[in-house]
């Protein structure tokens, strides 16, 4: 399907995160402008590359409603992709995930809904806003508990965007996303596991692994995964909601042999307690994005480590 993005105007709100990064410069690359907001610009280039000086860069809280405003002029559609919490965490302080991502999202829908905004799309939580799955893979429809103030906050925006949809007419879809990962994850940093566990491995240090390794997810090539935002920004469909992932399960075991498969060496391992919140299974039934869409993922797991390794192996050894 050819996407017809050239001369759209797009605000991205966290551009300088990891998947905010991928989304501006392909975005860039299809011809659109674009508008990121963040609390700061990022100090890596290795995401954005020639796109830097392209973008237009809005540096603010997400709570001040005077730049949020302005940052909606002259604006086609926005990606919403802030979030202050991530779930390992979130549980610890319920009423900053409240006040610092539910609060400020409400302030932005007011504000779109008296702008010229043509579309929303919100990147929501397909790992989190189901909670124990009664089925796998997890269909759309599926029943939503969350186990973790993450998930609470991302399908409470999801249904303020059903409700300003019903009272505002406002144009909106939601992409329910599974783990993504690729290009300049690589961090020590306790979300994103295939980035965490190249960084340790890079580094000649133990993969430190929360509960026996089994815990299964669903992981998505980030290139897939903008590909889909692509075709979601210009659905014209009923459908609302949509999984993005790769409709497949692997455990963290199994991305340790993948690395060792490609390395060609043993990793060490540290095995420690696990959480609570971490559920056994996540897994998305993506039938719908496929059929509705016209998007499939391309990139299987192994193909998508090895690219990033590739990528990523000269310059961040030279750091």
């Amino acid at each position: 399907m050819t996407l017809e993005l050239k001369d759209k105007r797009i605000l991205v709100l966290g551009g300088s995160g990891f998947i905010g990064q991928h989304l501006s410069r392909a975005l860039i690359n299809r011809g659109c402008f674009v508008r990121c907001f963040a609390l700061e610009k990022p100090e890596a280039v290795n995401i954005l590359g020639d796109s830097e000086g392209k973008i237009e860069w809005v540096t603010a809280e997400f709570n001040d409603t005077a730049r949020i405003r302005n940052s909606l002029t002259d604006i086609d559609v926005v990606f919403h992709l802030i979030s202050t919490t991530i779930p390992s965490t979130s549980n610890k302080n319920l009423k900053a995930d409240l006040t610092d991502n539910i609060l400020p999202t409400l302030s932005l829908l007011d504000e779109i809904t008296r702008s010229d905004v043509k579309k929303i799309i919100f990147i929501s939580s397909g790992g989190t806003v189901y909670g124990m799955p009664e089925v796998i893979p997890i269909p759309e429809d599926h029943k939503e508990y969350p186990v973790c103030g993450y998930g609470i906050h991302k399908l409470m925006i999801e249904k303020y965007l059903h409700l300003y949809n019903y009272l505002y007419n406002l144009d909106f879809n939601v992409v329910r996303l599974s783990n993504p990962y690729g290009a300049a994850q690589i961090a020590d940093r306790p979300q994103g596991a295939i980035g965490n566990f190249l960084f340790h491995v890079l580094n000649n240090k133990p993969i430190e692994i929360l509960g026996d390794g089994k815990v299964i997810r669903d992981y998505i090539y980030i290139e897939d995964a903008v590909e889909a935002l692509f075709s979601v920004m210009l659905y014209s469909g009923n459908t609302r909601i949509f999984n993005i992932g790769s409709g497949e399960g692997h455990s963290l075991l199994d991305i340790i042999h993948i690395i060792e498969q490609i390395s060609g060496s043993p990793v060490d391992k540290i095995f420690k307690p696990g959480r609570k919140e971490d559920l056994a299974v996540n897994i998305l039934d993506i039938k719908k994005a496929v059929s509705e869409l016209s998007w499939s993922p391309k990139t299987d797991l192994v193909t998508g480590i090895t690219l990033i390794l590739d990528s990523a192996k000269n310059n961040f050894m030279k750091s």
